[in-house]
């Protein structure tokens, strides 16, 4: 409309300013004849000037009039539009605040409103299948989540919906095919990634979850240590799995990669060690445990390492562990198996130096509390010995001991444990202790051979004298030493707290 006037209003100005400055006159002299009319006389410049300016106004003024008129309709229908469409959004927005909310039966309600409100299929498709989704009503929400998939433009949110209600109700099948079909296009989101993966682990297909961890390697969508991490556990689950099927050969070369890849992750890097023995190659095993205990010591490993060693000289072993301890000597574990060789060496004074920081330890663990009753016990401290085994019963459980199966391998998981890893472990580096979790047995600390009895029953009292008042000794052990073995028990508990 705007642009229809340029052309006469530019006309109009033009036509002013003849008027202006027609004649020698200054301003506008409103006549149509002069007072004294004389022959020959016609009508003034002046006058012709103003009326076509009158009559270019009044036909701007009846044009306009007319296309107001004619468009008045239009403007109409476009206001009642633009009501509707502004009720719809505010459906929209109310349905969407339910969602969030988790309000199903509200977001299904106003979903319904800004349907009947708005011309806007996928977008309403979309609100109602979530709707749908929160309200629990999966089959509605199937067909809307089903109509966004068979739209090219609103293909991935249909393939996202649908794989999540698939997983949602357990379909973990469906949600595996689904998910697929979204995470071959090379530009698909990390949703397709996250879903394909969590999938497949529950199902606990772990040659697929490493197929899929490396195109998303390949894609970047995660960092390489958490790559690492997750493939580490994932071929430590897939090895123990061959393992039970009796493929050694392929269970090792798995093993072997995974604590290559993480050697902090424990389980993996026993796994690789058991296998390596009994491949007959003690030496790779043994390079595995020092380059684990390096980063993460645990006490599955020392108990390998010790075992690799059985059949070497006393001397042998004590230097091979002295070794394995410098490669992390300030971790508490090092301390442990110190104090351990010492007691493999029947030598209790070196043992309790070896766990004298320790021992100090306001929550000192019922594991340490039981090294150091074996100590005691070795050295002739039977009541110290007997007090640690009593604090023993009230102390902390050590989650790492409780991986030690009593009647079995260390880390002895099943599919479920190695699932849990991959979330704990895989994705935060987080060690989880599955056994110790469940409450399972652990193995014994230490074997403490039972205090000797203060007297034996071929003990005969002396008879009364005037030396001897009555008062007997009790086999070896007079009051004054159990009183100074208490004092010194007591001292001990007093400097660790």
């Amino acid at each position: 409309m705007a642009r229809r006037l340029i052309l006469p209003l530019i006309l109009l100005v033009v036509l002013v300013g003849l008027l202006a400055y027609v004649g020698g006159q200054r301003g506008i002299a409103f006549e149509f004849l002069p007072e004294q009319p004389q022959k020959g006389d016609f009508i003034s410049l002046q006058a012709i000037i103003v009326g076509v300016a009158a009559t270019v106004l009044s036909i701007i003024a009846l044009w306009s009039l007319v296309i107001w008129v004619k468009l008045l309709p239009n403007r109409m229908i476009k206001g009642i539009g633009r009501r509707r469409g502004e009720q719809g959004l505010d459906a929209v927005e109310q349905a969407l605040l339910a969602i969030e909310s988790g309000d199903g039966s509200k977001a299904l309600k106003k979903a319904k409103k800004a349907s009947e409100l708005l011309e806007r299929s996928t977008l309403l498709a979309l609100i109602s299948a979530k709707a749908a989704e929160i309200g629990g009503k999966h089959d509605d929400a199937h067909m809307h989540f089903t109509t966004l998939k068979d739209n090219t433009d609103t293909q991935a949110a249909g393939l996202r919906g649908l794989a999540r209600l698939a997983q949602s109700k357990g379909d973990l099948a469906a949600s595996v095919g689904i998910a697929k079909s979204a995470f071959e296009n090379p530009k698909a989101p990390i949703w397709a990634f996250d879903l394909l993966y969590t999938s497949q682990t529950a199902l606990h297909d772990w040659g697929g979850a490493l197929e899929t961890l490396a195109v998303a390697e390949k894609r970047k969508l995660l960092g390489k240590a958490e790559i690492n991490r997750r493939r580490a556990v994932l071929l430590s689950a897939n090895a123990s799995t061959l393992e039970a099927g009796d493929q050694e050969e392929e269970a090792l070369e798995q093993a072997k990669r995974a604590a290559e890849l993480s050697p902090g992750f424990a389980p993996g890097g026993a796994l690789a060690a058991r296998l390596l023995v009994k491949a007959g190659q003690p030496k790779k095993a043994a390079q595995i445990i020092e380059k684990a205990w390096a980063q993460n010591p645990h006490p599955a490993f020392a108990l390998a390492y010790r075992d690799l060693w059985l059949d070497e000289p006393i001397n042998t072993i004590a230097r091979k562990i002295k070794t394995l301890i410098k490669a992390n000597a300030k971790h508490r574990e090092s301390k442990i198996l110190a104090a351990e060789q010492a007691l493999a060496n029947t030598d209790g004074v070196e043992a309790l130096a070896a766990l004298d920081g320790l021992l100090q330890d306001e929550n000192v663990s019922a594991r340490v509390c039981m090294l150091a009753a074996q100590a005691e016990n070795m050295l002739g401290n039977f009541v110290d010995a007997g007090t640690w085994q009593n604090r023993a019963s009230s102390a902390p459980i050590e989650a790492d001991w409780s991986d030690l199966d009593p009647d079995g391998t260390a880390f002895d998981y099943n599919d479920t444990d190695w699932e849990k890893l991959l979330v704990s472990y895989g994705e935060n580096g987080t060690l989880i202790h599955p056994r110790y979790e469940a409450h399972k047995r652990r193995r014994v600390v230490a074997d403490i051979e039972p205090a000797p009895q203060p007297y034996e029953e071929t003990d005969i009292l002396a008879a009364p004298s005037p030396d001897n008042p009555g008062v007997p000794e009790i086999g070896n052990t007079t009051r004054s030493d159990k009183q100074d073995l208490s004092e010194r028990l007591d001292k001990l508990l007093d400097d660790s707290s």
